[in-house]
């Protein structure tokens, strides 16, 4: 169901349109996963592991769980599931030989990465309408919209964090 735009409040169109982008991008992300027998969350992690290969960054489990918001045993059952299906190998890590890396496997470089990379030129093609000003407005746009949510997000967790020396109902 679409809401159509207060006129006197111009905001709520770009919050409108940014809320259908948001969900359409979930969708395309979930019809991706299926396409390639995994989950959304997979999908993102193995995203996270196969641009930071491409940027020459190491990933460890710990990145992943931080990307995603998740706890340890969910990103080493996230894991498991990625080397299972063929696209991702652990292997000693070449900064902390005690821990491990994560990399994708040719398999997931010479299947995934053509999907992610189409995806990524036409996304690309879109935004390359864009003239330089309405490019720096988008920008600075999303960036404060990423700075909201990660705000709202420390906010959360330290609201759910009960206080030191604190017991559950002194408060």
């Amino acid at each position: 169901m679409t809401h159509e735009p207060d006129p006197a409040r111009p905001d709520t169109g770009v919050l409108e349109a940014l809320q259908v982008y948001r969900a359409a991008e979930a969708a395309m992300r979930r019809r991706t996963g299926a396409a390639m027998g995994i989950g959304e969350n997979d999908l993102l992690a193995l995203r996270l592991i196969l641009d930071n290969t491409a940027a020459g960054r190491p990933t460890a489990a710990k990145n992943v769980s931080a990307y995603l918001g998740v706890s340890s045993a969910s990103t080493s059952a996230l894991i498991d599931r990625l080397v299972r299906g063929g696209f991702v190998q652990r292997r000693p890590s070449t900064v902390d030989k005690r821990s491990t890396e994560l990399v994708p496997t040719p398999a997931a470089l010479g299947e995934t990465g053509p999907l992610l990379a189409a995806t990524q030129e036409q996304l690309a093609a879109a935004t390359a309408e864009l003239s330089p000003d309405e490019a720096e407005t988008v920008t600075r746009f999303l960036t404060r919209m990423r700075e909201t949510v990660d705000r709202i997000a420390a906010e959360r967790r330290r609201a759910n964090r009960p206080e030191k020396g604190l017991r559950q109902g002194d408060c």
